[in-house]
């Protein structure tokens, strides 16, 4: 390591070198020296006032002594008082339950994604909802005197049969008004159907004559393609697949919910962690500031060496330092829980505005990991996830099969229509099935090559293949996520008997140390070792506590449940271990 290190202070150097050339080449546009950049920019941050008039930071004209000596007697106040245990509002887990579904910002967003899902699905079902249709057309012309081809006229008469004949257009005005009204309506097997009712008013004025014809006609239509596009399964594909897709959304949005109480219930005991860690390190404090006041006694009475207090005075000074990390963690836990939470009267800022009022539960639990396994492949949502995204791929299979096959449709026409001086009666005579008038037709599109929807084709079984293998993934990884939790479960459980035992052993140890201190035979170095040894036991008890609860939670979450809140089935055994007080 030595030597690596000596190896590199010639490339530091050289890098040092090269920055400096930089700087005096002007490469950075420095407008002065550094230090007096950096001033102004504190002097700013200190005078710059938000927008209330605040000033955002001020300087502390306190001194490192009196600052100090502040400190301290501000931790000793604190490790002396009694935490009141009215202070906070008590918030429980099924407060925290209620809050979080109510109030969680995360719940808001992922809640929007189902309901625009079921949009979605009601603008598909909306596909074949008929459509009225109309049009209106005005016809204004002004036709002049025309020529038309020459004609051979055919009569019985033997002076005009085998005539030719030029028949000419006299000059006439023309007015025409043509319009109609129907419905059309899309079918479930690809076709389409309508019916229209049109009217034609035409009336023609020249020579002196005038010609008035009103015409009407019903039109009875269908359209029918037989291959591609055909069939109620392809064209209900879309509405299935919308409502496969709003079931994904809707597995999400409870998955989501889910996870984020889950992470609340962990946030909680987190807090719960924090907060008796700082009970314990105030205790830890207070017996620190004891032996200190014992260790001066003695000195005092002569009983023990000076240098003693040396050592007492360090213990206290580590347990306010490890207060002062205490109350920060609480802090720092606090306002975690207040952002999950999202309620007015537990703000950010105010991180004591939380009182955690549930205890942990400390029950042994007889675990069948290949009977919560099996339940996990039947309930968790990520399954049902895959298994609708299954379905929706076995349904673009159908349709890219579809998309296969040659293009060929039918059409029928029926229509029943009357020429007469009004419209009433045209319309009239047109229902007395007189002048009937039907067509029949088809066409076809055949692709030369076809290979683009073949290619879409083995597009969508790979892609069913894809999700198939991802099915097989996902079951397998939940399987090991229920084993492994529920391995964790009762390791963290051996881990509480096992921490139990140690503050058992620690506390006895400090005492006897003490005792022996106070005889003579032991050192402030000795006890200080063993304060340090209890304190940590103890931390470490609240800790393993919280990680139970924690293991608690990813047990249930492995099986698509949370403990107490969808009645996970797991028997407790009763226990000698309760919480840490």
């Amino acid at each position: 390591m030595s030597h690596a290190s000596a190896s590199n202070k010639p490339i530091a150097r050289a890098l040092t070198g090269a920055a400096a050339l930089l700087l005096l080449a002007g490469c950075v546009p420095f407008e002065a020296p550094v230090s007096h950049r950096l001033q102004r920019l504190i002097d700013a941050a200190e005078t710059a006032p938000d927008r209330r008039g605040v000033p955002l930071a001020e300087r502390d004209p306190t001194s490192i002594e009196d600052a100090t000596d502040a400190f301290i007697e501000r931790e000793i106040a604190l490790a002396g008082a009694d935490a009141d245990p009215e202070s906070g509002a008590p918030i429980t887990i099924a407060d925290l339950r209620v809050s979080v579904i109510r109030n969680n910002l995360d719940l808001r967003v992922a809640e929007i994604a189902p309901r625009l899902a079921g949009e979605t699905l009601n603008a598909e079902r909306a596909k074949f909802d008929a459509v009225f249709v109309a049009d209106l057309a005005y016809v204004n012309q002004d036709l002049p005197k025309g020529k038309s081809s020459i004609f051979d006229l055919s009569s019985n008469d033997p002076l005009l049969d085998k005539a030719s004949a030029i028949l000419s257009e006299a000059e006439q005005d023309r007015e025409a008004l043509k319009g109609g009204a129907g419905l059309i309506a899309p079918l479930p097997s690809g076709g389409k159907i309508g019916i229209k009712q049109s009217v034609e008013i035409d009336d023609k004025t020249g020579s002196g004559l005038d010609s008035t014809t009103d015409r009407a006609a019903t039109t009875f239509s269908i359209s029918q393609p037989l291959l591609r596009g055909a069939g109620v399964e392809v064209n209900t594909a879309s509405i299935r697949l919308a409502r496969l897709g709003a079931g994904v959304e809707a597995a999400k949005a409870k998955l989501t919910l889910i996870r984020v109480l889950a992470s609340a219930e962990k946030a909680y005991w987190r807090l719960y962690a924090a907060q008796k860690g700082l009970e314990v390190q105030r205790e830890q404090l207070r017996l620190a500031i004891e032996n200190r006041d014992l260790v001066v006694q003695l000195v005092e009475e002569g009983l023990t060496p000076p240098v003693e207090r040396f050592a007492a005075d360090l213990a206290v000074a580590q347990q306010l330092e490890d207060m002062v990390v205490g109350e920060t963690a609480v802090r720092l836990r606090a306002r975690d829980l207040s952002r999950i939470l999202n309620r007015d009267d537990l703000p950010l800022g105010d991180p004591a505005a939380i009182r955690v009022a549930s205890d942990p539960v400390l029950q042994r639990y007889q675990i069948d990991p290949d009977a919560l396994a099996g339940r996990a492949l039947d309930e968790r949502l990520e399954l049902l996830e895959v298994e609708l995204k299954l379905a929706a791929d076995a349904i673009k299979i159908g349709l890219a099969e579809n998309a296969t096959l040659p293009v060929f449709v039918l059409d029928f026409e029926f229509g029943l229509g009357d020429r007469s001086s009004t419209i009433g009666s045209s319309i009239a005579n047109s229902f007395e099935f007189d002048n009937p008038q039907w067509a029949i037709g088809a066409s076809a599109a055949i692709p030369i090559t076809n290979d683009a929807a073949e290619a879409r084709l083995r597009r969508s079984m790979l892609a069913r293949l894809q999700t198939t293998a991802t099915r097989e993934q996902k079951r397998l990884k939940i399987r090991q996520e229920v084993y492994d939790a529920a391995d964790v479960l009762e390791q963290n459980w051996q881990r509480i008997l096992a921490a139990r035992q140690n503050v058992i052993a620690a506390g006895a140890n400090y005492e006897a140390e003490q005792r022996l201190f106070r005889e003579g035979l032991r050192t402030a170095q000795d006890v200080l070792v063993a304060l340090q040894q209890l304190g940590k036991a103890r931390q470490k008890e609240v800790k393993v506590i919280a990680a139970y609860q924690a293991a608690q939670i990813d047990l249930a979450y492995a099986t698509g449940s949370l403990l107490g809140y969808a009645g996970t089935e797991i028997t407790p055994e009763p226990a000698d271990a309760s919480p840490v007080q």
